[in-house]
């Protein structure tokens, strides 16, 4: 969410600070006499406004652009000192009302909500829309509806998709009939009734493939044609997949980005695994694949119909299987607490619904910040059911984070998890701080020139196989950071540790304990004293490489900077 954050004082800059945690918050110190051009740039920006200031600054300065609340940006007043909050326009459609929220959390702020529904604890379906990405019909029935909702404590809905939708708010009860329904669900083409509002769950997938070239207006005309053979509204789309020689092709990523879906692509190993019931294609005769527009269409649910062709370019569509608008974080949380979490990583974190980790990396984090949040904690050795835990929460239709020490994709989960989930959810991993960064900085600066980062475990790879890595990296001369170092046979483990990095002229280990966390130590000691009996599994065997100095306390890796050369030669004369 692009949001502007406009402050007039220093004391309102300071908080407007404190908000601003992602690169989509930007902090813009109004001048004196320039809001309303600063306003008049912003509000066609952003979508959201954010106000340190009195509300009827805020109101004078948005009076004059407020058009229509499903289009227009929300706006938000925060006092100068950070104590309230107050969501002003654009609470519900505009996404204002949570914003709000999530900026309250960032200050320890209380939120003052003027609209009834949210002060009576209900979710009106505006809000519900706006929540799920769903595109709210029926506007003129909205304030009736509303009424019922505040006066009945509950609303009856109905769908054709029941099931292609991840539970709704306790206040909404089903019924079997349409007409009885103050809220209709579903993805198709039909007029509600007065009094019916609409929300349009995103829901479908289209399988697309094109010869080379092909224009996204051709495309989009292809694919709404499909859309309207089945009678489904072109709102209700969700993704767009092809296969992978088409993943790149231009039109098809315009006609994603204009449509605002992602475009997915569907590895060889999945459409192989469909089988070839699928009509005839030019990527069978040219790609040895079933087909591009079916198959793909048919890998992310129950397949619609028959793909739809014309001028070079092919359309099938699909009931997705998973719920729409889920999505699997794997998130490096660094070695230690809050603070070494980076800024993409804390916003992930906010915006997720559910949270699933190791239990030591559930601790670490702020309480506060998985406050009311799913979160369900695991025991070493339950990697696997704590990734297939994610990821069933997330084909649910819940943003959720996995939680992975240091960086994921360092001896952390990102791989297995990012395996699993193909075909499956959208899934990305989430960099975060490693051990050995947090272990560095510990002991000074010590591999400026590289650093080679291994793990001596041998539970999930051969010792032999490690063995040559760290003849590898003792050849290097770099310094080197040994994970891991678990009990089993760690004795003659670290004797060939030792032995291999002696023999290449290191000298020296520093074993850091607990990097980045509370009690943090460092014992700096010589190489043939490394044993089993100092180091456990929250140890970071450290070795300084051979371009590395001690000067005084702190290790420093010379890169050859032209004083560092001179230094070393002053240092030889005398």
């Amino acid at each position: 969410m692009r949001t502007a954050i406009l402050c007039f004082s220093a004391p309102g800059e300071r908080t407007a600070r404190k908000l601003a945690l992602t690169t989509d918050e930007t902090v813009v110190r109004v001048a004196p006499g320039s809001l309303s051009k600063t306003v008049s740039k912003l509000w066609g920006e952003s979508d959201a406004l954010v106000f340190l200031s009195s509300l009827g600054i805020a109101v004078r300065a948005s009076a004059p652009h407020l058009r229509d609340k499903a289009e227009d940006p929300a706006v938000i007043v925060v006092t100068e000192d950070g104590g309230m909050i107050l969501p002003v326009t654009g609470c519900h459609l505009g996404g204002g009302r949570d914003l709000a929220e999530l900026l309250a959390k960032r200050l320890g702020a209380e939120v003052l909500l003027t609209t009834s529904s949210d002060r009576a604890g209900l979710t009106a379906p505006d809000l519900l829309a706006s929540r799920r990405n769903w595109t709210l019909l029926g506007r003129d029935s909205l304030p009736s509806v509303n009424r019922r909702l505040l006066e009945q404590g509950s609303l009856l809905w109905w769908s054709d998709i029941p099931d292609s939708f991840p539970p709704l708010p306790d206040e909404y009860s089903r019924t079997d009939f349409r007409d009885a329904a103050a809220v209709i669900i579903s993805p198709h083409r039909f007029s509600q009734a007065p009094g019916q509002v609409r929300l349009i769950p995103r829901c479908i997938a289209a399988g697309m493939g094109c010869r080379k070239g092909i224009p996204p207006e051709t495309l989009r005309t292809v694919l709404f044609r499909a859309l309207e053979e089945q009678d489904l509204l072109p709102e209700s789309l969700a993704e767009i997949r092809t296969i992978p020689e088409k993943q790149d092709e231009p039109g098809l990523r315009a006609l994603a980005a204009e449509l605002g879906v992602p475009l997915c692509c569907v590895d060889r190993e999945t459409l192989l695994s469909l089988g070839s019931d699928f009509t005839p294609s030019a990527a069978s005769r040219h790609f040895g694949l079933p087909g591009a527009a079916e198959p793909c269409a048919a890998s992310a649910g129950t397949l619609l119909g028959p793909r739809i062709s014309q001028d070079g370019a092919t359309a099938a569509l699909a009931l997705l299987s998973r719920h729409a608008g889920g999505k699997l974080s794997i998130l490096g949380t660094g070695p230690g607490n809050g603070d070494y979490l980076t800024l993409q990583g804390r916003r992930v974190l906010e915006e997720a619904d559910a949270v699933i980790g190791y239990r030591l990396y559930v601790e670490l984090l702020p309480p506060e910040w998985l406050e009311g949040k799913t979160v369900e904690s695991y025991v070493m050795g339950e990697e696997e059911k704590r990734v297939d835990r994610a990821i069933f929460l997330a084909e649910q239709g819940n943003k959720v984070v996995l939680l992975s020490g240091g960086d994921p994709v360092l001896f952390g989960l990102a791989g297995l998890a990012l395996r699993k989930a193909r075909g499956r959810v959208p899934a990305e991993p989430v960099p975060g701080i490693t051990a050995a960064q947090a272990a560095g900085i510990m002991v000074g600066a010590p591999y400026v020139n590289g650093l080679v980062l291994l793990s001596l475990s041998d539970y999930l790879q051969p010792w032999e196989n490690v063995r040559r890595a760290l003849e590898g990296a003792a050849l290097s001369g770099l310094t080197a950071a040994l994970y891991n170092p678990v009990k089993r046979g760690l004795g003659e483990k670290l004797a060939e540790v030792r032995t291999i990095f002696s023999s290449r002229g290191y000298s020296v280990a520093c074993l850091v304990r607990d990097a980045g966390r509370p009690g943090a130590s460092v014992l700096r000691i010589p190489l043939s004293e490394l044993d089993a009996g100092r180091v456990d599994m929250r140890t970071l065997i450290l070795l300084p490489g051979s371009s590395v100095e001690q000067e005084g306390n702190v290790l420093l890796d010379r890169r050859g900077y032209r004083t560092e050369r001179a230094d070393r030669e002053g240092c030889r004369k005398t």
